[in-house]
């Protein structure tokens, strides 16, 4: 029997307002942060992948261009998952260090979980990319909430994976950020120093 497909949806629906510019046009080690975002779930394995937002992308993927940023990161999801039928995964566009290797280790486990959902975590934090088997959960009034209002009303649906890489748990909010992502060891140290991982 084929694997079953699953889509990526990356969320670009924002202003970048803390950034001060498009950070999604910043480069990372002369890749443009949007093309890495992209390439990284590509490569990954999952299809199609869908960019909610943001600049031209130059990977080939389906790109929907909101008229306006969205307020929530429910919202913007709610236009990708318009694109797409059966599971998917979901992360924001401005996390670069989502390498492939990563993305399809949490693909293959949660396709073998079978599980409706499953939550990459890091010392007990939630992280991106997110899985779920269908996007009618999201859809609906529930998810109001966000998708984490959602994840927590799943219950024993939800796998929460512990994985070995805090990179789950790193975006990029500020130019400091965009300085460390290209260095494990300095995406670890601005988790740290934003509050977001404990040393």
């Amino acid at each position: 029997m084929a694997e079953e497909t699953v889509a990526g949806i990356l969320l670009a629906g924002g202003g970048s307002s803390r950034f001060g510019r498009d950070k999604l046009e910043a480069p990372v080690h002369g890749t443009r942060l949007i093309d890495l975002a992209c390439r990284n779930f590509l490569d990954a394995g999952l299809e199609p992948v869908v960019l909610v937002g943001g600049p031209l992308p130059q990977e080939h993927v389906l790109q929907l261009r909101p008229a306006r940023p969205t307020e929530h990161m429910i919202d913007t999801l709610r236009l990708g998952l318009r694109m797409i039928e059966g599971p998917f995964a979901f992360a924001p566009a401005d996390m670069p260090a989502l390498a492939p290797e990563l993305v399809r280790e949490l693909l293959e486990v949660f396709l073998g979980s079978g599980k409706d959902y499953l939550v990459p975590t890091y010392a007990g934090h939630s992280g991106h990319p997110a899985f779920a088997g269908s996007p009618e959960p999201f859809m609906g009034t529930g998810a109001d909430g966000g998708a984490y209002a959602i994840f927590r009303a799943a219950g024993e649906a939800l796998l929460r994976h512990e994985v070995s890489s805090p990179d789950v748990l790193f975006d990029i909010d500020e130019p400091a950020d965009l300085q460390a992502a290209g260095d494990a060891p300095a995406r670890r140290q601005r988790l740290i120093e934003r509050d977001d991982l404990q040393e």
